[in-house]
Formats: structure tokens, C-alpha cells, sequence
């Protein structure tokens, strides 16, 4: 990067006496295109190019800038195109767009004002997540409300007690369910602002098939 002069030769400086640096044209603007394309035309057909603090042809920059400007345009388009390939880097639609692409449609939906840096994280840990255990439906939802849930399996004393010890018809931690098990209850606490729909959806794709959860979302 080259020191800013003035007509002496002499470094410029800032009101804070720091150098002055010369950035140079931004690569892609308009302005650097219009110099790429100067640098293309054959010598002798115009004034030699000098840089843009001198111009001798402003006719020809103005329409060299013209058509840089077009070329500028295509150059963003490019790299944004190129942003939205992965998941790390895309945005925006295309970032709800690959996660319809890796867990299907309404699985991983966007929360209500979620913003991409924390619905990206959401996408990329549930790749990897464990999935049909109890603690791996249980981190799912703590994910996803910000607290995680009581899960009562139906057939368990641990959750739901046994006769005459903490459990039994309508003691406060019992529930009913099918003697054919493959059942299990979950009451979600949200500490964020989550429906059902996208608890359940979140449910659907992390406990195991043929499993049925009944889910009671509490304030």
C-alpha cells in the first residue's frame, strides 16, 4: 500500500500526524473496471493512461466508467452467488433454503426474528446432532426454546413414580399411556419465544420411528 505525496514528494499526514495511505481503487467497482478495460486499448488511439487524478480523455473514462459500472454489477452478483453454495457463508431465503435441502420442508424452520448467525448454528449442530435417545430429544428441544423440557416415559417409575411411592391415579408426575409402550410425554418451558408446531417438528426428526410423543407446551 503506497504513502500518499504531494506535489513535493513529501509523505501527507492526518491532523493525528499518522500517514497517509493510498488504498487504491476498490477491485470490482466500477471505477477499477473502467481502468481495466483503459489498460486493454491499444496504444496511440487515445491520451496515455495516466491514472484518474490526471485524465486527458474524460469522454472515454465517462464511457469506460459506464460500462464498468455494468461489469461491477455481475462481479457482485458472482460472489454473492458464490457466498450462497455454502452453508457457512449463505443468507437470508438461501439459508432457509438449505435447510429445507438437508432436513426437509418445515423441519428446521427459522424461529420468529431469528437472525442467519443464530439459525445457522441451529442447522449445523442439528447435522451432527444424536438423534432417538432421551437426552438427545431432550438437547433438540433445549436448543430450540432456550430451557430444556421434562420428558416423562410412560413406562418408567423413575419419571412417573410407582404405587403408593410418589406415583398412582392422579398423583401430579403420573401419566397414562398404551401398555404397548413407545410413548413418552414432553413439557417444554420456554425461555424464548417458540410455537408447537416447530417444537414438534424438531421432535419428529430427532426421537426414533414409530415412537409417539405427546408434547404440552407450558408458560
Amino acid at each position: 500500500m503506497a504513502v500518499l505525496r504531494d506535489p513535493d514528494l513529501s509523505g501527507l499526514t492526518a491532523t493525528d500526524r499518522k500517514t497517509l495511505l493510498d488504498t487504491g481503487l476498490a477491485p470490482g467497482s466500477a471505477r477499477d473496471f473502467a481502468r481495466r478495460l483503459r489498460l486493454l486499448l491499444p496504444q496511440g488511439w487515445f491520451p496515455a493512461y495516466r491514472g484518474d487524478e490526471v485524465e486527458e480523455a474524460p469522454v472515454l473514462q465517462a464511457l469506460l466508467t459506464g460500462f464498468g459500472a455494468v461489469l461491477s454489477v455481475i462481479w457482485h452478483l458472482i460472489i454473492d452467488v458464490k457466498r450462497q453454495t455454502r452453508l457457512g457463508t449463505t443468507q437470508g431465503a438461501f439459508l432457509e433454503m438449505a435447510a429445507v435441502d438437508f432436513f426437509g420442508p418445515g423441519a428446521m424452520a427459522r424461529l420468529e426474528q431469528e437472525k442467519d448467525g443464530h439459525y445457522r448454528r441451529r442447522l449445523v449442530t442439528s447435522l451432527a446432532a444424536p438423534l432417538n435417545t432421551r437426552m438427545a430429544v431432550s438437547e433438540s428441544v433445549r436448543r430450540l426454546s432456550g430451557a430444556a423440557p421434562r420428558i416423562i416415559e410412560l413406562g418408567s417409575a423413575q419419571d412417573c413414580g410407582a404405587w403408593c411411592h410418589g406415583g398412582g391415579y392422579g398423583a401430579s408426575r403420573s401419566r397414562y399411556g398404551s401398555r404397548n409402550g413407545g410413548q413418552f410425554c414432553l413439557e417444554v418451558f420456554p425461555k424464548i419465544p417458540v410455537d408447537q408446531r416447530t417444537v414438534q417438528a424438531v421432535i419428529r426428526v430427532t426421537k426414533a420411528s414409530g415412537v409417539i410423543a405427546w408434547v404440552r407446551m407450558l408458560d
